[in-house]
């Protein structure tokens, strides 16, 4: 798993969703309550929304 001092070398267009995810999965292994893992859930979802828009488009 990447450090945030790893992340923060990451070039710009990658470090948002790098973080989000980070955060999230960080949430997910130390236990965090059900609603601050849903809320770095949809921070995550809505970086990769914004980093990869046209996967998000149905057909």
């Amino acid at each position: 798993m990447m450090t945030i001092r790893d992340i923060e070398k990451l070039p710009r267009c990658e470090r948002a969703v790098t973080r989000a995810s980070y955060q999230y999965y960080r949430a997910l292994l130390h236990g965090a309550s059900a609603g601050t893992r849903q809320n770095l859930r949809r921070q995550w979802l809505v970086e990769l929304q914004r980093r990869w828009p046209d996967a998000w488009k149905s057909g």
